[in-house]
This record gives C-alpha cells, structure tokens and sequence, in this order.
C-alpha cells in the first residue's frame, strides 16, 4: 500500500503544538489482557498515532482505557500501515474472523482509512473506523460497517466522503464549535473517547451471535 504523505503544513504546525524537534523513539505496543486460553479476544483494534508518535495522547489513553475493559489492543506509528495490513490479512488467511476495528489521530487517521481500504480490495470486512481529524482527502471503503470522523476545520480536519460501494454508517461530527479543542488534542477529549468505547461494545457486544454468523457468511 501507498504510504501516508506528511504535508508541509502537518508538519509546521506539529513543530508548532509540540515547540522541539526531539522526541524519544517510538515503540510498538501490544496489549494482551490476561483472559482464559478458551476465550477468543472479541476484536482486533488498532490504535495508530500521529506524526512523530508522541503527540496523539488521546490514543495512548484510549488504549489504556479498552485494554481495562479486557479488549486486546496493538498501539503503533502512522507508518506501521503496512504491518497491520500484514497481520489482518494473516489472521484472515487462518480463518480468524475477529471484529477489526481501526482508530487513529491525525496522520493515524489517514493510515488507517488507508489500511481500510487495502483490506477492502483483499475482501475482509472492518467492523469500525474511528479518525480524528483526517488531513487528507479520504472516502470510507465499502467494507467498513461504521465510519466515525471526529474533525475540526482548523487547517489540518476534514470530513470523510462515500466511496464507491459504501453501503455503512458514515458520521462526520464536526467539533469547529468546540473551542477547548485543536489539532493536537481532540483525541484527548473524554467525551468524544466515551462515544468511542461504547461504539466498540456495540461491534463486540450487542449483536455478537448475529454479526458473527454475518461474518462468516461474508468470508466463505
């Protein structure tokens, strides 16, 4: 897959919120809470941070906040795309059929409507998106079930569009009102994280015998 852009104007104004060039390295993080050997993890959710992997905060607590209600969670750089592509589409070919749920900030953001859209020419379903404040022009694949975009105009936000097929639930809930936010910290937001975590129990809990008879439909 194509990697994500940094734009000239991402990059100035991060330079801008964060006032050094220096950051420590990024790590990958996996989450894996401790549950019964015969009990499956009820997602995959990947949580994908922004430019340089220190300023998407929000994300970092959404993690720490799904990983205590018992969800397994992978943490990673915009620039992962590829790797999650790699482990999604292995997982598949296993015959895994595991909700897939793909949130990120910023940069994250664009990777995962991108990683979204990979999997959709490779035929497997995403359960949920959720993107704060895209910065790229992006369309929501035909394979996501729901797509959240939280955003702002504010230089960097944008809404999602329809792509071709795309037959989901798409909101573009527009925060430009909301002064308290900005690019550098609408994914800290504990309202906007709330709707996030119930928007997850929803996928892995409401309609689980019914969307996992659905699934399997869809990949056989």
């Amino acid at each position: 897959m194509s990697r994500v852009r940094i734009t000239r104007r991402a990059l100035v104004a991060f330079l801008v919120i964060a006032g050094v060039l220096s950051a420590p390295p990024l790590q990958s993080q996996t989450s894996r809470p401790a549950r019964p050997p015969d009990t499956p993890d009820p997602a995959r959710i990947y949580l994908l941070r922004g430019l340089f992997g220190v300023f998407s905060h929000g994300i970092d607590q959404l993690a720490e906040r799904l990983n205590a209600q018992g969800y397994s969670t992978v943490l990673l750089g915009w620039n992962d795309a590829q790797k999650v592509v790699s482990e999604i589409e292995a997982a598949h070919r296993a015959g895994d059929t595991s909700h897939i749920i793909l949130i990120g900030h910023s940069l994250g953001s664009n990777a995962a409507g991108g990683i979204a859209n990979v999997l959709d020419q490779k035929d497997i379903p995403v359960d949920l998106v959720v993107t704060f404040d895209v910065t790229d022009p992006m369309q929501a694949s035909a394979n996501v079930g729901r797509f959240i975009n939280f955003f702002q105009f504010n230089g960097f936000g944008r809404p999602v569009t329809p792509g071709p097929g795309f037959q989901g639930d798409l909101q573009n809930v527009d925060l430009s009102g909301d002064t308290s936010l900005n690019h550098g910290n609408i994914d800290e937001s504990a309202r906007l994280q709330a709707i996030v975590l119930e928007r997850v129990f929803d996928v892995t809990h409401q309609h689980v015998q019914t969307a996992s008879s659905v699934r399997k439909g869809r990949r056989s």
